[in-house]
């Protein structure tokens, strides 16, 4: 299978599995939601940002280091996975020591405790950090989106609600948590096994060190501008409204995860097997712009205009307060998703220590914001999020461009077409939820319709001016797939 197809081949997968998982975790949040208090949901979202910040230390940027590096051994394999392993269990021993004084800095009890549980997760995901970067490289990305699928679905599909049912609370997100890191170590392991003796070989560590320091330096800071705005929140107002700030920063994610984190996982090992060849790797991040661009703004204006009902049937009526918050943050939908790309290309090309200084720019930049948006509630500091994002893609593309040293006139012009089309489509879009309004059904069956009209609307104007809106090709090609599929 030539390099085009295993890419669209990978894209696929992950596609089908972010979908199903998105999905799984659409329905798992709708019923937990309604089990867990939005004060519980706060609490363990202050864990988990320590516990990911902690976890970049904990692998060093060596799965990503495998992944990038042209050529690898096994001694690579052995002293990356050594490296992991020591980090995970120092960084688990460091979060029990901490976990009272973390607690005692956010003014949450319950929190040194959550600390204590999840701090595990450091050791298991150490075992596997390696085994996954493998897979990746490898481009196995049928494996890579099973086993995040099924440990999600059993974890907190199965174990997760249960516990919500039994009144766990906030330890039924914990248990979950653990139970999803357990179940991927033993699928990823099982999949790319490899030698757990330890082992060092210092030219080796030196190999990977370079690329692997920068990937840590900017996922740090890209780490605190995703996080910056909960820890702003949770110190700054409340549990109460760290719990609905998460959730509707959650639902916004979701189809940034569903395309732009396929693409981010897909292109970065593509482009780093050609990133010698310079023509190739500019023609692929042009077309996967043209595709972000097009798929994100429509997305945006969907869930822009149909907030109120998504928060209503996902969340219920008691959450309401997410939905202005989750409009601001859909806005931004394109420029979230258009620097994954860029991040992949940039990461690909190796050039780790410009994207690092970018990424601490936009740390700053989000917990700069947020601050200020705080005082206007989660509301100002969503704005706030929004204004970091725009800077950051910004950032990103103009790093990117230079790779090519294009002046980004053809990523401008890229754009043109789909601002129309999204403009287009959100007239539609607002019109007909505002005549279902009107008819006072129920709110799942107007749903339905909105979302059957809106997808229908828009699969017709792609279909009708596929020429002039510049995607014929793409057209034709899943047109030719559906066809090969009925005969």
């Amino acid at each position: 299978m030539d390099l085009k197809k295993k890419t669209f081949s990978g894209f696929i997968w992950l596609f089908a599995g972010n979908s199903s998982q998105t999905v799984f975790q659409i329905l798992v949040t709708t019923i937990l939601a309604r089990l867990i208090s939005p004060d519980d949901f706060g609490v363990v979202a202050i864990g988990t940002v320590f516990i990911g910040f902690s976890k970049i230390f904990s692998q060093l940027g060596m799965g990503a280091a495998i992944v990038q590096r042209r050529e690898i051994s096994t001694s690579h394999i052995r002293t990356a996975f050594s490296i992991s392993l020591f980090l995970g269990i120092f960084f688990c021993l460091l979060t029990v020591m901490l976990s009272n004084q973390v607690a005692l800095y956010f003014e949450m009890t319950e929190l040194s405790t959550v600390l204590k549980m999840v701090s595990i997760i450091f050791i298991i995901d150490s075992f596997v950090s390696v085994s996954q970067a493998i897979i990746q490289r490898k481009l196995k990305m049928k494996y890579y989106a099973l086993t995040e699928l099924i440990s999600y679905l059993i974890a907190f599909g199965g174990l997760g609600v249960t516990l919500a049912f039994l009144n766990y609370g906030m330890y039924a997100l914990v248990y979950a948590s653990i139970l999803q890191a357990i179940l991927r170590a033993i699928l990823v392991s099982y999949l790319e096994p490899h030698s757990v003796i330890p082992f060092f070989k210092r030219e080796s560590f030196y190999d990977l060190f370079f690329f692997a320091s920068g990937q840590t330096f900017a996922k740090i800071a890209n780490y605190f501008a995703g996080e910056g705005d909960n820890l702003v929140v949770g110190k700054m107002l409340s549990a109460d409204a760290l719990g609905n700030y998460s959730q509707a920063y959650k639902l916004m994610v979701a189809p940034v995860r569903l395309i732009g984190q396929s693409l981010n996982i897909i292109l970065f090992p593509v482009l780093a097997s050609v990133q010698r060849d310079k023509t190739r790797v500019r023609r692929a991040y042009y077309r996967s712009i043209q595709f972000v661009a097009y798929t994100s703004l429509i997305i945006s204006v969907v869930l822009f205009v149909n907030a109120e009902e998504i928060v209503l049937i996902l969340l219920g009526s008691e959450w309401l307060q997410v939905v202005i918050p989750f409009q601001i943050l859909a806005i931004g939908t394109i420029f979230r998703m258009s620097y994954k790309v860029s991040d992949s290309l940039v990461k690909a090309l190796g050039d780790v220590y410009k994207r690092a200084i970018i990424q601490f720019g936009y740390a700053i930049s989000v917990l700069l914001f947020s601050y200020i948006g705080h005082f206007w509630g989660i509301e100002g500091v969503a704005i706030g999020v929004l204004i970091s994002i725009m800077l950051n893609f910004i950032s990103m593309t103009y790093l990117s461009l230079l790779q090519f040293k294009d002046n980004g006139r053809e990523f401008i012009k890229l754009h043109f077409k789909p601002i129309l089309l999204a403009f287009v489509v959100f007239v539609f879009s607002y019109f007909v939820l505002y005549f279902l309004r009107t008819l006072n059904l129920n709110l799942i069956l107007l749903e339905i319709i909105y979302i059957v009209l809106v997808f229908g609307f828009v699969m017709f104007v792609m279909i009708k001016f596929k020429e002039p809106l510049g995607i014929s090709n793409e057209i034709n090609a899943i047109l030719q797939k559906l066809a090969q599929r009925k005969k």
